[in-house]
């Protein structure tokens, strides 16, 4: 039987009669705008509204719109398997660059079942026919090079659980503020394909919602449970579609390619499996989810882990990390090359200045704000540039970037525009930008906004000795300015820089560990830098989940063979950094890496060094490479092989680089202090403002070996005083807080607000020897 869907002809006249002021050229950046909230597929009662943008349909000579509608429940999470779809074709109107149609009856996707698949089919003048996906897709279940979903977003986010929270959330918005939800006090980060075992945000949802019972119940917290609490907001490192392995992640593929409308097409489906950090995005599909997330292929799963985070026991806000200055090289096969003006330095630039260009972006990223999230973080914000042919120099776009922050959505019916955060290291790739970047440059241009603090870009390595006496002087910035900062010192950046350096390069601060591994986990898990960042220092502090579990971070890309052989050689000295002899020999890291042979760890950390090597001689030339190879080692290797050994280095890393396969290890003595110490920021929050005149943090000299900090401050309102000490790097030393501290004036008044761990706590007055990585903040009120 014929599924009953018929072309609307009447409705799509009425459409395009709708769109023809809009469409007459040269479309302006405000009609762009209107046309970009039509484009897509929008389900609207019994009626399916399908607008397509692509210049080449300037040469086209007629289209056709292509559905697969599932015959039977498909099941997301299997392997691999052979489903049924009904074929079905209809006619799609032309209109210069635009295509478009409206049906009946087309089955959309919610989160119990999935809709109808689509895509575009053009025959050109000259009789090619070529493929066009939407790339304003709201559901991509099967990649980037599948067709899309009807998905009926809209229903869906009418009928959200959080409704309580945005009523909440109205009182604290105004005209006064622009309707701009306010920032947080401290922030999480988190990668969600190695936060759970999963990789899911199915699983990810599950495990907050652990949590939060335990929290209603007071039940005890696990150790890695409480890296989960205390935070007020999380960020989610990107979720759009990211590239894809053309040999390895083809997840749609039609046995035969259908004929005839209502035919029955048979397609072999993968489930998809992309492992990636979330930053190389094709841009095509940013809408979308990167169904490598998604445990049910359903994006409903994005909402409901919103909506847990929002009535969580303590509202916990969600941001959302965003890639938009650049694309993959691969972007190139799924967007008209007018969206690029040529190659970056992480593959393509956007064509920003585009009426039409510039619009869809902007509606790509109105689309995901609108599952409810309350911040945007904007990855490297100092990329979005134009050549400008008047002053014959490249300048930076600062008006595209006030319109992302001016975006506005309602949900529930409260509009609001979410908390905008910037990394922008301009004047970055300037070889000087590391002792030139202010991070001051959008906050100068917009009042709100918050940018990453120098203490948390990617070049900070305080796994090395002098690394705080050196800093001393961002840390002076970070008193100054640092209110509008996202401060704290681990993230994905900054651990996978560190990983990547060869530690017989750098002094390692053997103060930290008896091993590489554990100078690294203690660097960026440091009791008495979190002390500072989240007891003493201005700004907004921010975690990153590996960090707090002690777990291994890496750059993690499988999503090509040439690129991937450079990254995986770059990654040579994770093994040093992250690897011991004892992890290495268990039977549930590094399967594939064993079974290409590769039985110790020193014969890998030798192979791989080698490869790093032969990368940098080559610049990256494959067959070179391989023939140094078949110099080096004693068997022949093939490029087949070579291609195996990355994809075997990728996925033995994800597996090892899980949170959840070091939970057992995390520190329940640290994990208590992080929590209690994330609790004393949230119940201060008069610390995030930058220092007044009496503050001040320095260190004890001369140094003598020991870098110990000291610093006071006082709350203006409350009249509430504290005082930090301690140990940043060095040998034990014995001090006297009220010493250091001219303002401690009646030291009988003075108590221990929080200490690091295996500190006996004392009174500011009495000696106390501290080692490294321990500290106290001292409190009068």
């Amino acid at each position: 039987m014929i599924h009953p869907i018929s072309h609307n002809p009447s409705a799509t006249r009425e459409f395009a009669f709708d769109l023809k002021p809009l469409i007459q050229p040269p479309v302006s950046l405000n009609r762009a705008r209107q046309i970009a909230e039509r484009l897509g597929c929008k389900p609207k009662g019994l009626q399916t509204y399908f607008l397509f943008w692509n210049p080449d349909f300037q040469d086209a000579e007629s289209a056709e719109i292509q559905l697969y509608l599932p015959t039977r429940y498909l099941n997301f999470d299997k392997p691999e398997q052979h489903a049924s779809f009904q074929y079905r074709t209809f006619p799609v109107l032309l209109e210069d660059e635009f295509a478009l149609t409206v049906l009946n009856g087309v089955p959309s996707g919610d989160k119990e079942s999935f809709g109808a698949l689509y895509q575009v089919k053009v025959k050109f003048k000259s009789g090619r026919e070529e493929i066009i996906r939407d790339p304003m897709a709201a559901s991509l279940p099967y990649g980037v090079f599948a067709p899309a979903e009807v998905y009926d977003i809209d229903t869906m986010l009418k009928n959200r659980a959080d409704s309580t929270y945005y009523e909440q959330l109205s009182d604290e918005l105004s005209e006064e503020n622009n309707h701009r939800i306010p920032n947080s006090v401290n922030l999480l980060e988190l990668h969600v394909q190695t936060s759970t075992k999963p990789g899911t945000l199915y699983s990810l949802n599950d495990r907050f919602k652990q949590v939060a019972r335990k929290l209603r119940s007071g039940n005890e917290l696990t150790p890695d449970e409480k890296n989960l609490c205390g935070f007020d907001a999380v960020e989610l490192m990107p979720l759009d579609p990211v590239v894809q392995h053309p040999d390895n992640h083809t997840f749609w593929d039609p046995i035969h390619q259908p004929n005839e409308d209502g035919e029955e097409v048979t397609v072999r489906l993968k489930r998809p499996g992309v492992l990636n950090w979330g930053y190389d995005i094709s841009l095509f599909g940013s809408a979308a989810v990167n169904p490598s997330l998604l445990g049910t292929g359903r994006p409903s799963e994005l909402l409901e882990l919103i909506e847990t985070l929002h009535t969580s026991p303590d509202p916990v806000k969600v941001v959302l990390d965003v890639v938009y200055g650049h694309a993959d090289d691969i972007a190139t096969q799924l967007l008209p090359s007018l969206y690029f003006t040529g190659p970056s330095t992480y593959g393509r630039e956007i064509r920003i200045r585009h009426p039409m260009i510039r619009a869809v972006v902007l509606e790509m990223l109105r689309r995901k704000m609108a599952y409810g999230f309350d911040g945007i973080r904007v990855d490297a914000s100092h990329d979005f540039k134009y050549y400008d042919e008047e002053k014959e120099k490249h300048l930076y776009d600062n008006d595209f970037l006030k319109e992302m922050s001016d975006i506005t959505v309602r949900n529930c019916g409260t509009l609001y525009r979410p908390w905008m955060i910037f990394e922008d290291g301009r004047p970055w790739p300037r070889d000087d930008w590391q002792l030139a970047a202010s991070y001051l440059e959008v906050n100068n241009q917009q009042e709100h906004a918050f940018q990453w603090a120098p203490t948390i870009f990617a070049y900070n390595t305080p796994y090395s000795y002098t690394y705080w006496v050196s800093k001393m002087w961002r840390l002076k910035e970070v008193m100054k300015y640092g209110e509008r900062w996202i401060s704290g010192y681990a993230n994905h950046d900054t651990i996978r820089r560190g990983t990547q350096a060869d530690p017989n390069s750098v002094t390692v601060n053997s103060h930290l560990g008896n091993s590489l591994k554990m100078v690294m986990n203690n660097a960026y898990n440091h009791p008495s830098t979190t002390l500072l960042m989240h007891g003493f220092l201005p700004g907004v502090p921010m975690d990153f989940l590996h960090a707090l579990g002690h777990a291994p971070w890496s750059f993690i890309r499988d999503t090509d063979s040439n690129y991937a052989l450079k990254v995986t050689a770059e990654e040579a000295y994770f093994l040093d950094w992250q690897v011991t002899g004892n992890e290495f020999r268990q039977s549930r890291f590094f399967k594939r890496l064993k079974g290409m042979g590769f039985h110790s760890l020193d014969e890998l950390r030798s192979f791989t060094k080698a490869l790093l090597s032969f990368v940098k001689c080559t610049d990256n030339d494959p067959e070179q490479i391989l023939k140094l190879i078949n110099v080096y080692c004693e068997e022949t290797w093939t490029r087949e092989m070579l291609d195996e050994f990355v994809d075997a280095w990728m996925q033995d890393l994800n597996c090892y680089c899980n949170v959840d396969n070091h939970a057992e290890y995390v520190s329940s003595k640290k994990a208590a202090f992080n929590l209690e110490i994330r609790k004393y920021r949230t119940k201060n929050p008069w610390l995030r403002y930058n220092f007044r005149d009496d503050d001040f943090l320095t260190y004890a000299e001369p140094v003598h070996g020991t870098v110990i900090y000291y610093g006071y401050r006082r709350d203006p309102e409350s009249g509430k005083e504290i005082v930090f000490v301690a140990n940043m790097e060095g040998q034990p030393r014995q001090i006297v807080p009220a010493d250091l501290i001219p303002q401690v004036k009646n030291p009988n008044k003075w108590s221990v607000a929080c200490s690091t761990p295996s500190i006996t706590r004392k009174e500011i007055s009495e000696p106390i020897r501290l080692s490294i990585s321990q500290g106290l903040l001292f409190e009068r009120s």
